[in-house]
Formats: C-alpha cells, structure tokens, sequence
C-alpha cells in the first residue's frame, strides 16, 4: 500500500507538500499540486482515514447527502449542528439511487459523519459508507442490520389517517402506492401496512385490487386517479403515500365534477406546502421536519463520540391534519 512518503518521492516534492494538497489546507502552486495528484492517482493512494476511536479532526463537519431538499428537516440540522459546534456541508443528487463513490469529500475522508436525507440506497452501497463514517439516514431508510435511523412513524401515520377515513363512513378504500425502478421504497412499504392493519382492526378484508401504482409525480397521481374512477363499484375514498399524489386524484375527480369529499374522499401523507392551499385543503399526516433534522444531528454527533455503537431506529409522532377533503362541514 502506497505511503504519503511514496508519494512525495513520485511527485518530486515534501512530505508537507502532499498533506497541504490532500488536506486542501494551504495555498500550493497549481504545477505542484497536479505533479502530487497525479502521483496519488499513479499509486493509488487515499489519505488514511481516523479510526471511530481514534481524534477526530478540527473540523467538526458532518455532510448531508440529500435528492430532496427539505427546508424544515435542513433548518433542524442546522440548528443542532451550530449548537454541538459543527459545520454542515451539503451535496446534492437528484437520483436517489446515485452512485456516491465519486463524491470527493468522501473519498478524501473530509468529513466526520454522514446523513442520507432521503436517499434510496442498495445495502451494499450503505454499508460501504457506513463502514468508513459514521451515517445516519433522515426521511427514507434501508432496511440494514446495525443501522441508525431517523424518521416519523410511518406506519402509525398510515393507520391513523385509514382509521380516520373508515370512521367518516368509508370502507372501500383505494391506496395509491409510489414505486421506483428498484421496486417499492421502504416507507411506502411501512404505510401500506398501516393501511392494511386499519382495515383489518375495523374488520374490513383488504382487497389487493384497490392497490394501485404510480410513481411520484402530479402526473402520475392523475393517471392513477383515472384508473380509480374505473373500478367497479367505485371507492368511496383514496389514500395516497404521499402529497403529490393526492393532489393529482384530487384533480382528476374534479375534472370529472366528482364533489370531494362526498363522492370521493382523499388523504395523503407528508403535509407539504401544496397541502393546505390546494382545493379542497387536503387532509394528510404532517410529520415534525424540523425534530426529525434536530435527532438525526444528535443521533450523528452520539454516533461519532463513540457513545453508541448498536443500530437504532427513532421514530417520531405524526399529526393528523383532518382537513375538507375527508371532511364536510354540515349546513
């Protein structure tokens, strides 16, 4: 294994040199900074990482690789992160399934943990990572033996928002369920067994027929609206995993001058900015953004200082939001 000596010798330079180029720390000539680089790269060499037990860096800085960017969940790492004393740097992807390997402050060891907001990641991927930093998953989650976990009661949301629909008179119930490439993700998953334990508490078989797929767009809540007016006999309320697809059935049966919610009830879940200002205001699950940010900065700086060393799964409380779209105030 190439040493940071191997490389000054390669690169013609100091010891020093190469620290000040790796730890990006001091101002270095562009000449000498490609000449250490290219050597690196020659001799495939990584800067060690410190060890869980080992002192951490000055730095204090955790990085928070997101596909979504929530502005309550970033505002509650923020806070927690400045009151422990750490920065926060975050690195965007679209692709929830993005290849990380690339991320250069990774690579470089630049960080002293990591929080995956969002992040649909293969097992093999997160414990890749997982094995070199500390890492904490916000929002969504795999399902990984010994993982730290932050999110709100999924499943515990999904049955209080079905029981609420079932209460209002409805029984025949649609769910609309997101899915991506890689199949169904883990908190759409955990709903649909919410979903399914209201119904079996209130004595009502679940009907797999009512199960319908989309993914996470407004467009595809509308097409999987249409597919719900085509059932037979129609359900007398929809439950969707997420916001957006409410919103796109609530459209589609407007279209349709169905009256919402006395021909048809919808529901979602997450409570996003389109949910109350939408027409009707929709009733949802709102989960507390800001707490699951704060726990999951805790959850990480706990994880760093070696207090913790056993897999652990928060799960925080949720508010149903009873809003017009399941409710109809009498005349």
């Amino acid at each position: 294994m190439a040493t940071i000596e191997d490389v000054a010798a390669l690169a013609g330079v100091s010891v020093a040199t190469v620290s000040r180029v790796m730890n990006n720390s001091y101002v270095v000539s562009e000449e000498k900074r490609k000449r250490v680089l290219q050597a690196a790269q020659t001799l495939d060499y990584r800067p060690p990482s410190y060890g869980r037990s080992q002192k951490k860096s000055d730095n204090k800085t955790i990085l928070v690789i997101c596909s979504v960017v929530i502005y309550e969940v970033m505002a509650g790492i923020q806070a927690m992160a400045k009151e422990l004393g750490y920065e926060v740097l975050i690195h965007y992807n679209a692709d929830r399934n993005a290849d990380l390997s690339a991320v250069g402050i990774l690579k470089n060891k630049m960080v002293d943990g990591v929080i995956m907001l969002n992040m649909l990641l293969d097992n093999d991927t997160l414990s890749s990572i997982s094995s070199q930093f500390p890492v904490v998953q916000c929002g969504e989650y795999t399902n990984l033996k010994n993982a730290y976990q932050v999110t709100v009661d999924n499943e515990g949301g999904a049955h209080a928002v079905v029981s609420h629909l079932i209460d209002t008179g409805r029984k025949r119930i649609a769910y609309v369920l997101p899915e991506i490439a890689d199949g169904v993700p883990q908190f759409a998953q955990v709903r649909l067994k919410g979903y399914r334990r209201a119904l079996e508490e209130h004595g009502i078989a679940f009907d797999p027929s009512l199960i319908v797929r989309a993914d996470f767009s407004l467009e595809s809540g509308y097409e999987a609206g249409r597919r719900i007016l085509a059932m037979e006999p129609r359900p007398e309320a929809v439950f969707c995993a997420v916001d957006q697809l409410a919103i796109g059935c609530i459209h589609v049966f407007r279209d349709q001058n169905l009256h919402i919610p006395r021909d048809i009830a919808v529901a979602g879940f997450d409570d996003g900015e389109s949910a109350e200002i939408c027409s009707p205001p929709l009733t949802t699950i709102a989960q507390p953004y800001f707490e699951i940010g704060r726990d999951t900065v805790r959850l990480l700086a706990s994880l760093i200082k070696d207090e913790i060393s056993v897999g652990r799964q928060i799960r925080l409380d949720y508010e149903l939001k009873i809003r017009a779209s399941t409710h109809q105030e009498e005349s």
